[in-house]
């Protein structure tokens, strides 16, 4: 039956049968770790997933399980880039909250973003010419912001989500395919990308998703996200952080109580002990100078802003390294080169805030020179472990007496 013609009190009370389901939810697993997945490599690509439906994640307990962490592994695949995936989930945002949440999210630091709000607003038996308008200017917003790609997921059919696989959800099923026909169209009109997500091969068990559900999704939107990635031959250049943005970052994440961290300070010594250097930091960069938040080989508490090589790191696209410093005007007459320490190369990696904020890199220091090429290969283990790094910060939470 045609939604528009359906009374109101009709509408409510299919809603009401789906109340009841609604309550499942609650006992659900969802992540609860660092919003991101990623894969380490040159050139990484970045993706935001934003919104609710299978972006949250349930069912599983982490993000590298559900669809950041599949999304980014199957990009890696598939371009032979690194890949990170940040998400921004909420557990029943539709359209309307979806605007809000963009307006929020920075997106213009992303190559991809990836929206998701059918299935909730189809489970709402959203006003479809209402719902359509809102979705155009949504769309036509975010391709304002600057994204090379913006897709939008359709609503997977509602009864392959057990709690709704019952009568008042095949009442859902048939507005979640209506809204996604409204969707298509409204993709179309304004460039953006469309994936109708399928539902996920059944398997035996009372799990409500499982991490190959995740996976099974990912390479769908992979598939629609990555001729147009494969063109972006390019870099994005680094977003540019002034010194009042990281000191309003590194006070949200209350880096001035931080200290002592045994994960930090293990990933700070594989980076030592694995490039082969006399040196290497994790290091906090606000208005005014650099500290270590974790070290080893060094009793440096902090140097000006002014001394940094991690200011120049935290410029830079992909990371930085400088094979002679002696050669390099930038620190030449730094010193940390010219004196006692005699440092001569360095190879650092941005670290990054939740929001997007650079606040600091994760470095090593040697006392002799090396080749651009081993600068490039220590580059990449940089990379990697400066990922593990920055979510090992967004893990953390200060105590009361901190």
């Amino acid at each position: 039956m045609d939604d528009e013609r359906v009374s109101l009190p009709r509408r409510l009370a299919r809603r009401a049968r789906l109340v009841r389901v609604v309550a499942v939810r609650s006992r659900l697993v969802r992540p609860l770790d660092g919003r991101q997945g990623s894969v380490a490599g040159r050139r990484p690509l970045r993706v935001l997933l934003i919104g609710s439906g299978p972006v949250v994640g349930w069912g599983v307990g982490s993000h590298d399980l559900a669809l950041p962490g599949a999304v980014a592994r199957s990009l890696a695949a598939v371009t032979d880039r690194g890949a990170v995936v940040d998400v921004v989930p909420h557990a029943s945002a539709g359209v309307r909250r979806l605007k809000r949440m963009v307006g929020a999210a920075g997106v213009d630091r992303y190559d991809a973003v990836v929206l998701s709000a059918a299935v909730a607003d189809a489970l709402r038996f959203a006003e479809p010419r209402r719902w359509g308008r809102r979705l155009r200017r949504l769309l036509a917003d975010v391709h304002q912001r600057g994204p090379r790609s913006v897709l939008w997921l359709g609503a997977q059919p509602i009864r392959s989500i057990r709690p709704y696989d019952t009568p008042a959800g095949m009442l859902a099923e048939a507005h979640a395919e209506r809204l996604n026909a409204i969707a298509r169209a409204a993709c179309a009109e304004t460039g953006s990308l469309y994936v109708a997500l399928s539902a996920p091969p059944r398997v035996d068990g009372r799990r409500h998703r499982t991490p190959g559900d995740y996976l099974f999704w990912a390479r769908q939107i992979v598939d629609a996200l990555a001729p147009s990635l494969q063109e972006c031959a390019a870099e994005r250049t680094a977003p540019t952080t002034e010194g009042a943005e990281r000191v309003e970052a590194i006070e949200r994440l209350k880096l001035s109580r931080h200290g002592g961290d045994a994960r930090l300070e293990g990933i700070v010594g594989t980076a030592k002990r694995t490039l082969g250097t006399e040196i290497a930091m994790f290091t906090v960069l606000d208005d005014e100078r650099e500290w270590p938040l974790a070290s080893t080989g060094s009793v440096l508490e902090s140097i000006p802003i002014e001394q940094s090589a991690c200011i120049h790191t935290i410029q830079t696209p992909d990371g930085m390294v400088v094979p002679n410093a002696v050669e390099d005007e930038r620190f030449a007459g730094n010193a940390l080169v010219t004196g006692p320490a005699g440092l001569r190369y360095y190879a650092g990696y941005p670290v990054e805030a939740p929001d997007g904020t650079r606040i600091g890199a994760l470095c090593v220091f040697g006392r002799a020179p090396r080749e651009q090429a081993d600068g490039e290969a220590d580059l990449d283990v940089l990379r990697e472990l400066a990922l593990l790094a920055q979510r090992e910060l967004w893990r953390w939470e200060p105590t009361s007496e901190a």
